[in-house]
C-alpha cells in the first residue's frame, strides 16, 4: 500500500517498526556494515529521507504486516550534504557519507543506461529476504503506479535475488556489476514497456 504525506510523529513510528526488520537488507549492510549501529542507522536514514520522499512526490510503499519497504524515487534529486531536519542523526553516523556514494553511483549509472524523453523513477526494495510474495505485490503496485503517472521504472539492488520474478514482470537487465570493491553485486533493471 502506498504511504501518503506522514506527520513527524507517524514517520517515527513507521521508522521504530521498520528498522529492526531491515537490518539485513543488503543495502542496509553496505551503508552501515557496523552491525550494531545498524538498527539505528536505519532509524535515522527513513527519518530523513522520508520527508524528503514525500516532498517530491516519490512512492513510499510498504506491505500490510510493515516487514517490506519500497521506494521508488528519482535518481537524480539527490544531494550531496546532509541538510535540514533529522541531518544531525544522520550526520553521526561514520558510515553516512556512503549514502552520497551510493547514491551519486546509482545517479551516474541512470544517467547511462535509461532512456532519455521520459520521467524515470527508481524502484529499491528494502527487505530481510524473507518476504518473496509481499515484494512481488509491492512491485505490481509500483508496476502500475508508473504507467498511471507515466514514468519509466528502473530496479536498483545490491543483489541478484529478484532478478527472475522481475523479469517475469517484464524488466531486463540493464546493468549488473560488482559494485566497488565490495562482494555486492550492483543490479539495474529496466521495465519494458
Amino acid at each position: 500500500m502506498r504511504v501518503k504525506d506522514l506527520k513527524t510523529k507517524d514517520i517515527d513510528k513507521l521508522s521504530n517498526i521498520l528498522a529492526p526488520k531491515l537490518t539485513q537488507a543488503r543495502l542496509f549492510k553496505f551503508l552501515c556494515p557496523n552491525e550494531g549501529e545498524r538498527e539505528e542507522f536505519i532509524k535515522a536514514y527513513l527519518r530523513y529521507n522520508m520527508p524528503h520522499w514525500f516532498e517530491r512526490h516519490d512512492c513510499v510503499l510498504v506491505d500490510e504486516n510493515l516487514d517490506v519497504l519500497v521506494v521508488v524515487a528519482s535518481p537524480r534529486r539527490s544531494s550531496h550534504k546532509f541538510k535540514g531536519k533529522g541531518a544531525k542523526k544522520l550526520r553521526r553516523f561514520e558510515s553516512a557519507p556512503a549514502i552520497f556514494y551510493y547514491r551519486g553511483n546509482l545517479a551516474y549509472l541512470t544517467h547511462l543506461v535509461a532512456p532519455r524523453n521520459k520521467r524515470l523513477k527508481v524502484m529499491t526494495i528494502l527487505t530481510d529476504g524473507n518476504h518473496d510474495e509481499a515484494v512481488m505485490e509491492l512491485v505490481d503496485e509500483a508496476i502500475a503506479l508508473s504507467y498511471k503517472n507515466d514514468f519509466n521504472l528502473m530496479y536498483d539492488s545490491l543483489t541478484r535475488r529478484y532478478n527472475a520474478e522481475l523479469e517475469e514482470k517484464g524488466f531486463v537487465i540493464s546493468y549488473q556489476k560488482k559494485f566497488a570493491l565490495t562482494g555486492y553485486v550492483e543490479t539495474l533493471m529496466t521495465l519494458n514497456k
